[in-house]
């Protein structure tokens, strides 16, 4: 599952009336020649039908799209945007815009992500509840900040205009036959929406399987549970999204520092302390003593997500340690 970002500016009136994002695909020099187009405009090629894109402009995010199929090349510039400023011919890109009633807060929305400076990021937060937005038109947001935005604004929209999610992916064309080379698969559309964080059967089968506690500390709010992957979802096949053994459900604090991959789980169901993190890191962090909860429960079909999981935990400390 991809997640996009795009700054639509000045031409967002333009682009929600043809239903689709343009860019131009030459830059033009002062002196009118024309040479390459910009990073920000050619990564438009990598978009498939069926991926998401937030909806940004001037500081709000006005909800999301979905792209219905890949970028149309050579694509006369439509009306509406500057006659002489942008070279006339560009990429096309068809999308569903789904807006919400009313737009929110960029800073609001996107609180706790984006906190670090990534190459090609839209946005970085600097801890001080202030966004510091990119000068771009299109990019790829990395996942961790990603999907989990796009949770945000799904959270809201399934509020206002619920049923949104399966009304914009049906306008995919994949729908109409078997997928065209760049269209998600339809399992891959079907998981979407059903393994929402929050959502869906893997959450259900989630709560079944850890009879509606944490499956560490046996916290029994459901509205404070997370139905959180092993192996992340960014990184799993079709099956591995909705396989209920890829899966943990857990209080929050074990949640975030599960996914952030500072503790992971042996198959013994003891926990690690994968970052070194102090004891006083970890009490203040929610997580202390942790030898106190072990997770019982756990099967074969567990084992081979979570040896994942902590292998990939190793190396981001390895990482951070060379850092």
């Amino acid at each position: 599952m991809s997640v996009w970002w795009v700054n639509l500016g000045e031409r967002f009136a333009a682009q929600l009336a043809i239903g689709a994002l343009w860019c131009p695909n030459r830059s033009v020099r002062e002196d009118g020649t024309l040479t390459t187009p910009r990073w920000h405009w050619s990564i438009i090629e990598g978009a498939g039908a069926g991926e998401f894109v937030v909806l940004a402009r001037d500081g709000r995010i006005e909800g999301i799209g979905i792209f219905r199929q890949a970028a149309i090349p050579d694509s006369p510039k439509p009306l509406g945007f500057p006659e002489h400023q942008w070279h006339d011919m560009g990429w096309l890109l068809p999308t569903t815009f789904i807006l919400f009633k009313q737009r929110r807060s960029r800073d609001e929305l996107t609180t706790g992500l984006f906190g670090e400076k990534v190459l090609h990021s839209p946005l970085f937060n600097d801890g001080r509840g202030k966004g510091h937005g990119a000068q771009i038109y299109l990019t790829r947001i990395r996942d961790t900040d990603g999907i989990a935005l796009f949770e945000r604004i799904a959270e809201i929209l399934d509020v206002e205009q619920p049923g949104w999610l399966e009304r914009g992916i049906a306008n995919s064309p994949g729908d109409q036959g078997p997928p065209e080379p760049n269209s998600p698969a339809a399992t891959t559309r079907k998981a979407i929406i059903q393994a929402r964080v929050g959502q869906g059967q893997f959450r259900k089968s989630l709560l079944e399987m850890w009879g509606g506690r944490c499956c560490a500390t046996g916290l029994d709010i459901p509205d404070l549970l997370v139905a959180s992957h092993i192996h992340p979802w960014a990184a799993a096949s079709d099956v591995e999204k909705l396989d209920r053994f890829n899966g943990l459900l857990l209080s929050p604090a074990f949640d975030a520092a599960f996914d952030k991959g500072l503790i992971s789980l042996a198959t013994d169901g003891t926990w690690i302390n994968a970052a070194n993190l102090s004891l006083t890191q970890l009490e203040k962090a929610g997580l202390a003593n942790l030898d106190r909860y072990p997770v019982s429960g756990l099967t074969e079909n567990h084992a081979k997500y979570l040896e994942l999981h902590l292998q990939n935990a190793r190396e981001r400390a390895k990482a951070s340690q060379s850092a």
